[in-house]
Parts: C-alpha cells; sequence; structure tokens
C-alpha cells in the first residue's frame, strides 16, 4: 500500500493475510484502535493506511496471522 491511502478493512485485511471480517472483529474489540477517517454513506469505514497499519505493527499480542489448516486426505472406500 502507498502511504496516506484510505483503505477499508477488506485491504487492510490484504495487507495482514486476514479476512475483512477478522480485521473487523479486531478493530471492534480494540478500544484504542483509531477512528476511521471516513464513514461513506452506505457505512463503509475507512483510515489512513498508514495509522492503522502502525497500530497493527504495536499490538503484536494480536493474532492476525492467516489460519492454514492441514487437510486430511481420505482413502476411498473399498467395497
Amino acid at each position: 500500500m502507498m502511504a496516506n491511502n484510505l483503505v477499508t478493512t477488506g485491504q487492510l485485511g490484504e495487507s495482514l493475510g486476514v479476512t475483512h471480517t477478522r480485521v473487523a472483529d479486531i478493530i471492534r474489540n480494540a478500544e484504542d484502535f483509531p477512528e476511521p477517517e471516513v464513514i461513506l454513506p452506505n457505512g463503509t469505514r475507512l483510515w489512513r493506511d498508514e495509522v492503522a497499519l502502525k497500530w497493527f505493527e504495536e499490538h503484536p499480542r494480536r493474532k492476525y496471522e492467516r489460519r492454514t489448516d492441514t487437510l486430511l486426505a481420505l482413502e476411498p472406500n473399498e467395497p
């Protein structure tokens, strides 16, 4: 991302490697997360990317890494 762009939770999630839902959950539960720069008429919240990403860098205790699950390969049933 370029400095001082306005970004959505989805764009923040792309930068962090998580879903927009995870970013929204973190923001909702973090009392000290910066207020959005703009709230569009449709309710979309926009933050300055450098402000939001700086907050995530300063709060490493939060789990925002992408979860990777291992799927087991199942053998087909034999007759």
